[in-house]
């Protein structure tokens, strides 16, 4: 083989290598933040359930909020 085609079947490795890391990657980190939100929403639900809390309804003011940024833009 000549020496072109071995630096182009070297880089064609390196291609692929990489594109397989990043995608292992990025799979981790989708499946990591999955498994973190379902373990912090698990929690934060049984913190509802024991307690009870005094704070106004979340979705209440996001509503309130929302209403008001848009009231201000028309």
């Amino acid at each position: 083989m000549k020496d072109q085609d071995i630096l182009i079947q070297e880089g064609m490795n390196l291609l692929y290598n990489g594109m397989v890391v990043v995608f292992s990657f990025l799979l981790l980190l989708i499946i990591s933040v999955n498994l973190l939100r379902m373990l912090f929403s698990s929690i934060t639900q049984k913190d509802d359930l024991d307690g009870g809390s005094l704070a106004p309804d979340k979705s209440e003011t996001h509503h309130k909020i929302i209403k008001e940024v848009l009231g201000g833009v028309r």
